[in-house]
């Protein structure tokens, strides 16, 4: 029996939203179902929340308004940022608060966090000197889960530079589009980073993608023989050295390069996932 049919009053909505004298049910496949308080009966709204702790308060931060839902100014002057998406498969409250506590000192790049229905948590990080969280969340990931007792599947978005011409808040959008379809059911605590997302969606009909796509195409467009150099290390298998013989370039300028490229948006084409990210987008102008 559907949802609609216990509760014929409410409203199935892709996004939760913010509005007077109702409540937001996180549902399923990330959908929300809005009912209008007045028609719920105190036993009702209790039993809801005993059911399924899933009642959430629509976040009103400046950062939710403006990323999720394109709404008013970027809250605070940034070069470029990273949205960390955490999905937390299990948590108790008194440990869930400590992990937090934990979470915002971890990160010397912090700027804020916020809760999008009940089991997803978006950090905001400041990427405008980059700094690489990878290594430090893949490191202390088991640590995390036993001191406070959760589970969670981490994903890493991409580094997304604020500059003109450059859609921010439909990009992370987008992004998190493409984490939704991908989903976290029955998925082992691990630390994803976007660029594998992106190249298993692939194979997926995310109309989303090419948002994704069009982005990371203005910025590759942007540097100075790039797409060379792409295509270079994509023939010699990421050897750089290789690639800078290919291009006729001293090796230490290749790198530079690279290196540029990495702390523009985190993506380091001498690693292969990121470079095959790097090279579809940028394939069918070489075709």
């Amino acid at each position: 029996m559907d949802i609609l049919d216990w509760f014929p009053e409410g409203e199935i909505l892709e996004h939760p939203v913010q509005k007077s004298g109702t409540v937001t049910l996180a549902l399923p496949s990330h959908r929300w179902l809005l009912l209008p308080e007045e028609q719920l009966t105190d036993r009702e709204q209790r039993l809801l929340q005993l059911l399924t702790d899933q009642v959430v308060n629509v976040p009103t931060d400046p950062w939710y308004r403006y990323l999720l839902e394109g709404q008013g100014d970027l809250p605070i002057p940034l070069k470029k940022l990273q949205v960390l998406h955490c999905h937390l498969t299990h948590a108790q409250a008194e440990g869930l608060a400590s992990w937090l506590e934990m979470m915002r000192l971890l990160f010397p790049n912090y700027v804020t966090d916020f809760q999008v229905g009940s089991q997803d948590i978006l950090f905001i990080l400041d990427q405008s000197q980059f700094y690489s969280v990878a290594a430090i969340l893949r490191d202390t990931l088991s640590a995390m889960e036993y001191d406070f007792n959760l589970g969670m599947v981490l994903v890493l978005g991409q580094v997304w530079p604020i500059q003109a011409g450059l859609p921010l808040t439909t990009l992370v959008q987008a992004e998190r589009a493409v984490i939704q379809t991908w989903g976290y059911k029955d998925r082992i605590s691990a630390v994803h980073r976007f660029s594998q997302l992106y190249l298993w969606a692939l194979n997926e009909s995310i109309e989303e993608l090419a948002t994704i796509k069009q982005g990371l195409h203005q910025l590759i467009s942007s540097q100075d023989q790039l797409e060379e150099i792409i295509l270079a290390l994509w023939d010699n298998a990421a050897v750089v050295t290789k690639a800078a013989q290919q291009l006729y370039l001293h090796r230490n300028s290749l790198q530079y390069k690279i290196d540029k490229w990495e702390e523009l948006t985190g993506l380091s084409l001498k690693e292969l996932t990121d470079l095959s990210l790097c090279y579809q987008v940028i394939l069918e102008d070489h075709l």
